[in-house]
């Protein structure tokens, strides 16, 4: 289990400089990839952060 969540707390810790960043067993991914659609992407930060407000997390 600690590999797994390594990555995310390192992330936590020094998140990347790119506003969008994908990454795959600790390698980048071309983020012009059609799956890492950035509109998806602002759609689910929206939400989430609604969530995180409606659970009075933010």
């Amino acid at each position: 289990m600690e590999t797994s969540i390594r990555p995310i707390v390192e992330w936590i810790d020094e998140p990347p400089s790119a506003p969008l960043s994908a990454v795959d067993r600790g390698r980048p991914v071309d983020p012009s990839l059609p799956t890492l659609d950035t509109n998806d992407a602002e759609r689910l930060a929206v939400l989430t952060e609604e969530l995180l407000r409606s659970l009075g997390h933010a």
